[in-house]
């Protein structure tokens, strides 16, 4: 009796045990299709009389005719090009290049080998053209975000994060997102500055770190560690983020001082970026003025241009130095060319900013709030 019960028992077992490979081999099987990406595709919908895929395939990267172009079809191409990303984003390819790379050597011989990833330059190229559309291009943020979250190409995440500055000022398009969706990116963009392998993208991220204020606790001591970037771009764009999110750490690691010396670098496209953030909020005004006043008699009429911008468009908490902000302006504008022409304008604009000020000082009215955006078209002088 008790061998009966125990032959029962092992045929039992044995079942259990070929059931359990079964699964497991269907599961496997389900994963490699999965992963693999052999699993039939959507349905390739028609788009002006063409599928979509056709479309797709033939995007180019970096065409001004064809952002123009795509930019004529309005919403309904935008979700068109969004759907062109997500098809050609194929994360289940992705991961099981992911989950072949660790698995031990004695599996791997037994599953298939992973696709190439073969779709990485459609990708650049729709998240390129879908940055150059700008705002009018605001519903593929979520698919954005994951892109420079999740995707495996390194060029492919700073474009992807490129998306989210439209502008240098308080209106890029990250500001115009929502919160949610603002705080969904940060940690890509946490991660894309610490990036040892490409600068761009630690470039990109750096800055738009520069408008997380109320991440500061979070963004400061990334951004302060930026500060050590091997690329000058870089703790350039990290000096001004410090500024801008931490002024209390900003000033105790220097970075305004940095902004400084960069202004004085040989290379006027970078000397020209760093004057500009000189004359942005959260610059230590005390070490940023007379610097500015000083660029003004620059023997480089792009960066002496650059200062009478900055200083014409510095936020309000540059009033303070408006008896000397507007002797400078005044003695530059005696100059015969653009230059002196662009001053003149910025020394009336500071003298109406000082007369505001002086009348709420007598009657304790609001001040007048001055403009901070020197990238919008309605920058006066500069535009």
């Amino acid at each position: 009796m008790s061998d009966h019960s125990g032959i029962s028992c092992v045929g039992s077992i044995r079942r259990w045990i070929v059931v359990a490979l079964l699964t497991f081999t269907a599961g496997l099987t389900g994963l490699v299709l999965w992963f693999g990406g052999v699993l039939p595709v959507n349905r390739d919908p028609l788009f002006h009389g063409k599928p979509e895929s056709e479309w797709i395939k033939n995007i180019k990267y970096g065409d001004d005719q064809q952002v123009k172009e795509w930019r004529a079809y309005g919403e309904e191409g935008v979700q068109v090009l969004i759907r062109g990303l997500e098809r050609a984003n194929r994360p289940g390819e992705r991961a099981y290049r992911r989950f072949n790379r660790l698995v031990p050597d004695f599996l791997g011989r037994w599953l298939p080998a992973p696709k190439r990833d073969s779709t990485q330059g459609t990708r650049e190229c729709l998240v390129s053209l879908l940055g150059s559309l700008g705002s009018d291009a605001k519903s593929a943020t979520p698919v954005m975000i994951r892109t420079a979250s999740t995707d495996e190409f390194d060029g492919v995440r700073q474009g992807a994060i490129g998306f989210f500055i439209t502008s240098a000022g308080d209106d890029t398009l990250l500001n115009q997102i929502r919160a949610k969706e603002k705080k969904a990116l940060l940690p890509a963009l946490i991660r894309a500055v610490q990036d040892a392998g490409n600068w761009g993208l630690r470039n990109n991220a750096a800055i738009l770190l520069k408008f997380y204020p109320e991440q500061r606790d979070v963004v400061g001591p990334v951004l302060v560690k930026a500060l050590q970037d091997t690329h000058p771009q870089v703790r350039l764009c990290a000096a001004e983020a410090l500024n801008r999110v931490a002024p209390e750490v900003a000033k105790k690691t220097g970075a305004t001082s940095m902004l400084v010396a960069f202004a004085k670098d040989p290379d006027d496209q970078l000397a020209s970026k760093a004057v500009a953030a000189l004359g942005r909020s959260g610059s230590q005004q005390e070490v940023a003025v007379p610097a500015l006043i000083g660029c003004l008699e620059s023997t480089n009429t792009f960066i002496a241009c650059e200062a009478v911008w900055a200083l014409e468009w510095a936020p309000d908490e540059f009033t303070a130095y408006s008896d000397r902000i507007i002797p400078a302006l005044a003695i530059t504008g005696q100059r015969e060319d653009s230059l002196g022409a662009y001053a003149r304008v910025a020394h009336k604009r500071w003298l109406s900013r000082s007369m505001a000020n002086q009348t709420v000082q007598r009657t304790g009215s609001q001040p007048i709030r001055s403009a901070t955006n020197p990238t919008s078209p309605a920058a006066g002088s500069r535009r």
